[in-house]
C-alpha cells in the first residue's frame, strides 16, 4: 500500500479530516509532507528532517490560515460585495471583525483522493454555484514531493454554462529548521505594493523603492510588520517568480510559481501559535491576482465553461554551500508534528 493512501481511521475525525503523508526517498535523503482532506491543506513540509512550514498538530484546527490554499480569491473582498452580470452579490463575511470576504471557499471543503501513490496525491473538490457565487468550479489540487521540497498543481474546470472569475493563492509560513523565525531575511523582487485602509482593503498603489516596503534587497523579519500584497514582479528567465526565505547560516527557501503567480502577500505577526508558545511567524503568500479582484478585475482569470485552467507554484530548499574548512553542519531538529 503506498504511503499516501495511508490514513488512519480516526482521521476522519480530526478537525482537518484524513491525513496523507507523502514520502520521498533516496539513500539518507527524504522529504516528508502531510496534507490534510478539508481544505487540501498542507500541513507539514521537512527535507532531510529539517522542517520548512509552522505546521500544526493533527488534532488542531489551523490558525492564521497555515498552510490553507485560497479559491476563487486570495485575500479580500471588501465588505464581502461583488457585481456579476447586473446583480449585486453578497459573499460571507469570513473576516468578521474587517466586514470582508477572506481567501475564497476552498479552504473549508472536503477534498477526496483520486489519484496517490508515495510522493504524489491529487485532492479534489467542488465548489458548488451559491447565490454568492453563481459558478460551479472542480478544483483539483496535486501535491508532489521530490528530492528538494515540493510542488502543487492546480486544475480549476468551471463545470458551469457562463464563464466564471477565479484567481489562486496559497498561505504557507515558513521557517528554517530551529533557526528563529524573526532572524529569517526574505526577499520580494516587486516594485510595486497595494496601499490599504485600517481594514486592509485596497486605496491605491505606491512604489516600493527606498521605502520600509522595499524587499528587493532582503529584509530581516525581526524588522518588519507587514499585512502588504506586492505587484510588479520581476520574473527569471524561465517565466518565474521566485521569492526567498533565508537563513544566517545560507540555507534557504525558494518559493517560486509560474507566469501565473504575478502577486504575492507578505504578512508578518509576533503571536503566531507555536509548541513553544507565540512567536514570530512570516508568510510570503503566491497569488495570481490582488486583492478585492472579484470588484477591480485585475488579472482575475475567466474559466470558460467546461475550460481547465492550469497553475503551478512550489516549496524548494536550498541547503548551505559546504565550507571550505569541511566542517560539519548540525544536524537539524525533526519537525514538532506528526
Amino acid at each position: 500500500m503506498s504511503t499516501a493512501s495511508t490514513a488512519r481511521a480516526a482521521d476522519t475525525a480530526l478537525p482537518t479530516g484524513s491525513q496523507f503523508e507523502l514520502s520521498w526517498a533516496q539513500g539518507e535523503h527524504r522529504t516528508r509532507a502531510v496534507v490534510t482532506a478539508v481544505g487540501a491543506t498542507l500541513r507539514v513540509l521537512e527535507v532531510d528532517g529539517t522542517a520548512l512550514i509552522e505546521g500544526f498538530a493533527e488534532t488542531a484546527a489551523p490558525l492564521f490560515c497555515a498552510g490553507q490554499i485560497l479559491v476563487p480569491w486570495p485575500n479580500r473582498v471588501r465588505d464581502g460585495s461583488w457585481s456579476y452580470d447586473g446583480r449585486d452579490l453578497q459573499l460571507p463575511l469570513t473576516e468578521p471583525d474587517r466586514g470582508n470576504a477572506l481567501h475564497g471557499f476552498l479552504f473549508g471543503l472536503p477534498h477526496e483522493p483520486i489519484s496517490q501513490s508515495d510522493s504524489m496525491i491529487t485532492l479534489r473538490a467542488v465548489i458548488a454555484a451559491s447565490d454568492a457565487y453563481p459558478f460551479t468550479l472542480t478544483v483539483d489540487t496535486t501535491y508532489t514531493v521530490g528530492p528538494d521540497g515540493l510542488t502543487v498543481n492546480h486544475d480549476i474546470r468551471n463545470d458551469g454554462e457562463a464563464p466564471a472569475p477565479a484567481a489562486i493563492g496559497a498561505h504557507p509560513y515558513f521557517r528554517i529548521g530551529d533557526v528563529p523565525t524573526e532572524q529569517l531575511t526574505i526577499t520580494v523582487n516587486a516594485t510595486m505594493r497595494v496601499s490599504v485602509d485600517a481594514r486592509l482593503n485596497p486605496t491605491g498603489t505606491a512604489a516600493v523603492a527606498g521605502t520600509a516596503y522595499d524587499l528587493s534587497q532582503g529584509a530581516v523579519v525581526g524588522t518588519l510588520d507587514l499585512d502588504t500584497a506586492y505587484f510588479g514582479l520581476t520574473p527569471g528567465a524561465d517565466g518565474t517568480y521566485r521569492h526567498t526565505i533565508a537563513a544566517p547560516d545560507g540555507r534557504r527557501i525558494e518559493l517560486w510559481g509560474d507566469q501565473n503567480y504575478k502577486h504575492t502577500q507578505v504578512f508578518t505577526t509576533q503571536i503566531f501559535p507555536t509548541p513553544a508558545g507565540l512567536g514570530w511567524a512570516v508568510t510570503v503568500e503566491p497569488t495570481t491576482a490582488p486583492p478585492d479582484a472579484l470588484n477591480t478585475g485585475e488579472d482575475l482569470r475567466w474559466i470558460e465553461p467546461a475550460d481547465t485552467w492550469h497553475s503551478t507554484w512550489g516549496i524548494t530548499f536550498v541547503a548551505a554551500a559546504a565550507e571550505s574548512d569541511t566542517a560539519a553542519e548540525p544536524e537539524a531538529p525533526e519537525g514538532e508534528f506528526s
